[in-house]
């Protein structure tokens, strides 16, 4: 069961995160599968690179509901601390937080692919 492996490998229970998408585990594979391809991440980073605040914030805030609907907790916690520090135009805070999130969202990305035919 490549949902229940997937979930265990990233220290989270499934049963919420399955509830959500109405018990109906091909239908969260699919969405998982689809994370893979979602450009929040991408467009956080290229944002960070050009240090356009606006621009990470909506990537972060996108990022926050992703890994909020999937339980990916650490990855909600951290885009949602660097939506906070947006908030709070603690600016100099997030390049900190976005690293720490790029090390969770990596090995997110792979953890999906090794459990997940990606075609």
């Amino acid at each position: 069961m490549a949902v229940n492996e997937f979930y265990k490998s990233i220290g989270v229970d499934p049963t919420e995160v399955l509830h959500r998408f109405g018990n109906n585990e091909a239908m969260l594979e699919k969405f998982l599968i689809k994370f893979l391809k979602d450009p929040s991440f991408v467009s956080l980073e290229e944002a960070m690179e050009i240090s356009d605040w606006d621009a990470v914030f909506r990537a972060a805030h996108t990022l926050k509901g992703l890994s909020s609907n999937f339980d990916f907790k650490l990855l909600y916690e951290l885009s949602a601390k660097i939506v906070e520090k947006y908030r709070a135009t603690q600016f100099e805070e997030i390049p900190l937080l976005f690293e720490q999130l790029k090390v969770s969202y990596q090995t997110t990305i792979a953890s999906l692919k090794e459990n997940f035919v990606v075609l």
